[in-house]
């Protein structure tokens, strides 16, 4: 290839990223072994580069219909690589301003070169020309219907039709803007090694702007695009650990108490578990369960970054009643069980393409086989927390129904509005949900209820 040819690395990177994702692999996952792997990016080409694989991802759907109005072909006569190449550039013309137009289309032609030979160059060319030509008629304002929005908001028909009848239009399509925006780091400041303005203090000496999220003592938003979290001052000395403002929320409903003994029964990475450990003043003993591999050695690297040595990392099955007795009794037990991630489709895009309508409740026997199990650890007395990070009512109000109509020495305990930030996060069964979050602040989508167990 001539020199002349040769596509910026940002653009290769992004597309083998995207290609990851395509064939399976999470795009967190992809996106850092990636970087990683290229240790000489500068962070701004690290910035775009995270900029083009989450906003392809998150509007997908809606690049696929310009494509198609683009073109003389079908879209499934389209290579899905080629494909891929033109959502890259099409994001670039459409939704990010900082590319120029003319930018844009010169490197989605040099990567279709550089991959796929002269062939492709002009088919990618035409389409992103006639793009710019007619970009009124080929990206229409969505009307208010399902699939309209669906299609422009590139998520699944079945999940906005569902939030149609749950929430209304109105607050359906604020939901799918807010999954769809950009999402700004927030951090947890760990209070085992320091405070909130002593971290925000040492940012701001090393230049990182931040401000602190109300209703949330220990969170600090960092104000400004950055680059990978682990380069950021304090935290490879575990000041800090990455967690959106919703899941901070959650511990906090354990209601943990000096001298308690605390489960956490699905631990991994260890978010939560390292907040569990911090409450009380860290008089606590927290025992932290894991069963995949690879997510136990997380958990432990995690927590030992954070410096938390209140807490014992066990590898087992929460759902296999017969390890779950090995564990012994519990005064307050969280359980966080895994989830179609509804609810975080701002940070995993990529689920609402691989979860079907049949999903929830495939997840729900699961989850409540899983609560039921822990259940048994939560002596007389105790508390039981059930989290999810998803909004479907099978996997949220419907285990909990469930569960509470078999174990009659269960009861729900309302969360109070002193617990959390704002009382519109409490349902008026007591529950606590931030779905569907105000327009004011963009939220992942958590559900929680707390259970005290009473004597048969």
């Amino acid at each position: 290839m001539k020199a002349s040819q040769k596509t910026s690395s940002t653009r290769e990177l992004a597309f083998d990223i995207l290609e990851d994702v395509r064939r399976g692999r999470f795009a967190e996952y992809a996106l850092s072994e990636h970087l990683e792997n290229s240790p000489s990016l500068s962070p701004e080409d690290r910035g775009l580069i995270t900029e083009l694989v989450y906003g392809v991802l998150r509007w997908q759907s809606r690049l696929d219909g310009i494509i198609r109005r683009c073109s003389d072909h079908p879209l499934s006569n389209v290579k899905p690589a080629v494909r891929q190449i033109l959502r890259i550039g099409l994001y670039q013309l459409f939704l990010l301003d900082r590319v120029p137009d003319h930018a844009a289309v010169d490197e989605a032609a040099k990567l279709s070169h550089s991959r796929f030979g002269k062939q492709t160059v002009g088919f990618v060319n035409a389409v992103l020309r006639r793009a710019l030509r007619e970009r009124e008629r080929v990206d229409p304002r969505p009307k208010q219907d399902v699939g309209s929005l669906a299609a422009y908001y590139s998520h699944p028909t079945w999940l906005v039709k569902r939030w149609f009848l749950e929430v209304g239009p109105a607050d359906t399509e604020r939901v799918l803007r807010q999954n769809n925006s950009r999402v700004a780091i927030v951090v947890r400041v760990n209070a085992l090694k320091t405070t909130r303005e002593q971290l925000a203090t040492l940012w701001l000496s090393h230049g990182v702007e931040c401000e602190p999220v109300q209703g949330l003592p220990y969170a600090l938003k960092i104000v400004g695009g950055r680059g990978p979290v682990h380069f950021l001052p304090g935290f490879e000395k575990g000041l800090f650990v990455v967690q959106d403002p919703a899941a901070q929320m959650i511990a906090p409903l354990v209601g943990v108490q000096p001298g308690d003994r605390v489960l956490d029964a699905c631990a991994a990475p260890g978010g939560k578990t390292s907040h569990l450990a911090a409450l009380a003043a860290g008089e606590v003993s927290v025992t932290a369960v894991e069963f995949d591999p690879e997510r136990v050695r997380d958990l432990e690297a995690n927590l030992l970054r954070l410096g938390v040595t209140n807490a014992r990392v066990v590898a087992g099955d929460v759902s296999d009643a017969e390890f779950v007795r090995s564990l012994g009794s519990f005064d307050r037990v969280l359980l966080d069980p895994p989830c179609t991630n509804l609810g975080v489709l701002r940070h995993n895009p990529e689920a609402r393409y691989r979860t079907g309508p049949g999903d929830p409740a495939r997840f729900a026997e699961f989850q409540l086989r899983m609560l039921d199990s822990v259940a048994q650890t939560v002596r007389v007395g105790g508390s039981l927390v059930y989290s999810v990070c998803t909004v479907s009512s099978e996997e949220t109000t419907g285990v909990i129904q469930q569960f509470l109509g078999e174990r009659r020495e269960f009861s729900l305990e309302p969360v109070a509005a002193r617990e959390v930030p704002s009382p519109e996060f409490i349902r008026a069964e007591g529950f606590f949900s931030t779905f569907p979050a105000p327009e004011y602040l963009a939220l992942d989508g958590f559900f929680a209820a707390r259970m005290r167990r009473g004597p048969l």
